[in-house]
């Protein structure tokens, strides 16, 4: 899981010691910019999600990098219902999707990134 900040000029993910070892990666900084669009959507079951640098066991983890048709898209999730998606421009990732920690409200989340977005 992943903590999310929304923050006057970007978005940060700080993933836990454990996501970070299993996603082979640190956490993320996402200027507004960046940001396309954002959706609260469950994240679809699929067995192959791309050539991974991190860990994909479905049911249990995904963390980590994963190269797909589609680009690169980072995923840090267990529970799919929980997961914010940021669509991204200008990025390394075309798409960084997170599970958020249990003490955050997903959609409360969301509505906020969203209003910066249309404040910018």
């Amino acid at each position: 899981m992943a903590h999310v900040t929304v923050e006057t000029t970007g978005v940060s993910v700080h993933l836990s010691l454990g996501d970070e070892i299993l996603a082979m990666h640190g956490s993320l900084h996402i200027p507004l910019t960046h940001i396309s669009a954002v959706s609260t959507d469950r994240v679809p079951e699929a067995f192959f999600r791309g050539f991974k640098i991190g860990t994909n066991v479905p049911g249990v983890k995904t963390a980590g990098s994963f190269i797909t048709g589609d680009g690169m898209i980072f995923y840090d999730f267990h529970d799919p219902s929980r997961c914010l998606t940021l669509a991204l421009t200008h990025e390394k990732y075309g798409q960084v999707v997170v599970e958020v920690d249990r003490d955050q409200d997903l959609t409360a989340l969301a509505q906020d990134i969203r209003a910066r977005l249309s404040a910018t």
